[in-house]
């Protein structure tokens, strides 16, 4: 019997909080020198804290993910598609602190619409020295059009779960590394497309949410 949205989303409460795919999940989208290149980065690295949401909405009964486009800017991330989320800063108490912080503040979110559902497995990112830690939450009564903060985001986008399941947006691109041109897996939304770590966190969530692609993928 086909589930209600509510009732996935009850579902990925209870996986999430259970062993998650990991590092070997998220590498299937990573670029190809991205294993090597955190290993010897985080030898004489010294990290510094970042976390990020998942946001996940209900619409007609289906689930959707929320991403960013970030605004051009002189940084290795510009003009990127991201996860909502941040450095940690002086007054976050934790992690979780920070990524909802930053999520309210780029979507224009208030406390009352993010439901925390737990979090997943931290990630290294090279090019900025972040660990990077994800949670998922839910965002109940989401804005039928979108109004980010302007200076940090130039668009929202939010695919469904279904669509991001398409075998067919999973491709390969020459794209801009911070190792130089590289072929780099990612998922192609429309005109934007999804890769580096934000590719691999999205990665580790859909083989949270189906366990047998991440068996067999």
């Amino acid at each position: 019997m086909e589930r209600t949205a509510s009732e996935q989303i009850e579902r990925l409460k209870r996986q999430i909080q259970a062993a998650l795919p990991g590092l070997p999940a998220m590498l299937r989208m990573a670029p190809p020198f991205r294993e090597e290149l955190i290993a010897r980065s985080l030898v004489d690295a010294r990290p510094r804290l970042a976390a990020v949401l998942i946001p996940i909405t209900l619409r007609a009964e289906h689930i959707h993910i929320v991403l960013t486009k970030r605004c051009a800017y002189p940084g290795v991330h510009s003009a990127q598609i991201s996860f909502p989320g941040g450095k940690m800063e002086q007054g976050d108490e934790h992690l979780e602190a920070t990524a909802l912080r930053e999520t309210k503040e780029e979507l224009q979110l208030q406390d009352a619409q993010i439901d925390l559902l737990g979090a997943l497995t931290p990630l290294y990112i090279p090019p900025s020295n972040f660990w990077v830690h994800p949670y998922a939450a839910v965002v109940h009564h989401p804005p039928n059009i979108w109004a980010p903060q302007p200076e940090e985001v130039d668009q929202v986008l939010e695919p469904s779960l279904q669509s991001l399941f398409n075998p067919a947006i999973r491709v390969s691109k020459r794209t801009q590394t911070s190792e130089g041109i590289q072929e780099v897996p990612g998922f192609q939304l429309d005109d934007h497309f999804v890769w580096g770590a934000t590719a691999m966190i999205l990665e580790e969530f859909l083989c949270m949410v189906n366990p047998h692609r991440h068996q067999t993928v």
